[in-house]
């Protein structure tokens, strides 16, 4: 381990786990706590002193339950999607006393025409990146599949900005039907017609909780959709805010919803620059409680939404 073993600076950060604890650098050299290392695939990356170099070497050796892999402060970028595929890991940046989820410290991308990572596996966390688009993507930043049961996404900003604008462009995209998913804290910034931030089709269970939704140019159709068989989904206590030039059709947009109801949004706040705040579902698919539409300048404190169009 050598010296490296202070509790309350770089280990006390990382969540408790009885599996390994896998360390990856930004770049070919790093530095902690003063001290300069070189990182590698060779290495074993069990210490912040021997870092790997890729963040998808580090989640193929992830294979023991419980096991963590933290990507160190700095730009990491990947060629090809990460294969999400070993149940119960976490993939982290670095906490550092919880962070500010709007820009965490490290960052993560991929340069191909792909997603920047693929859950196919059970009992995944993710929380403490910032995923950047890049011109390259056509794309979600996560991609959901069937297996990806009990997904934990929290304290991560996704950006929705920097990639040319594409309706195959999204945050979150539930690809499969899988259960349990919790989405909290996180922070969507978009500027186009991208895709949605969140997709819930063919959930069961998902929570989508405390996230900050912005809009700041251009014409978004969805924020979160809502498709075929999502049931049980509650969406609470999140901020769906447009900006300037921006525009969103629907904020919640229940197309394709087919369960009654299958979702729940509770003491959710939409700006009034969007044209719908929740949209297209049944009478019966979608109830609401303690919503609110604001008020231009503050003269009315805000509109409670009392029907869904």
């Amino acid at each position: 381990m050598g010296w490296l073993t202070k509790y309350g600076t770089i280990w006390g950060a990382i969540p408790q786990t009885a599996g390994n604890v896998y360390w990856v650098s930004a770049g070919d050299t790093y530095t902690v706590e003063g001290r300069t290392y070189s990182a590698s695939n060779d290495n074993d990356g069990l210490s912040p002193e021997r870092a790997l170099r890729r963040v998808d070497r580090a989640v193929d050796l992830a294979t023991g339950s419980g096991d963590v892999v933290v990507l160190l402060p700095g730009a990491h970028t990947v060629t090809a999607s990460i294969a999400a595929d070993t149940a119960n890991v976490t993939i982290t940046g670095l906490p550092g006393g919880r962070g500010n989820y709007l820009k965490p410290r490290t960052t993560l991308a991929c340069s191909a025409v792909d997603e920047t990572m693929n859950v196919t596996a059970a009992g995944i966390e993710i929380a403490y990146i910032e995923f950047k688009s890049t011109t390259s993507q056509a794309a979600a930043l996560i991609d959901v599949s069937a297996n990806g049961d009990e997904l934990y996404v929290h304290d991560c900003s996704f950006d929705l900005y920097t990639a040319t604008a594409a309706t195959t462009i999204l945050g979150i995209d539930s690809i499969g039907a899988h259960t349990g998913m919790l989405v909290e804290r996180c922070h969507f910034s978009c500027d186009g017609a991208f895709g949605a931030s969140i997709d819930l089709t063919a959930s069961l269970g998902a929570t989508v909780d405390n996230c900050i939704f912005r809009q700041t140019a251009g014409t978004l159709a969805s924020t979160i959709t809502v498709g075929a068989a999502t049931d049980q989904a509650i969406i609470k206590s999140c901020v769906f805010m447009v900006h300037g030039s921006g525009v969103v059709t629907a904020n919640i947009n229940g197309t394709g919803a087919t369960i009654a109801s299958g979702v729940l949004v509770a003491s959710c706040t939409f700006s009034d620059l969007n044209t719908v705040p929740i949209d297209n579902f049944d009478a019966a698919e979608c109830e609401i409680v303690e919503c609110y539409e604001a008020g231009v300048g503050g003269t009315d404190g805000g509109v409670l939404i009392t029907a869904i169009t």
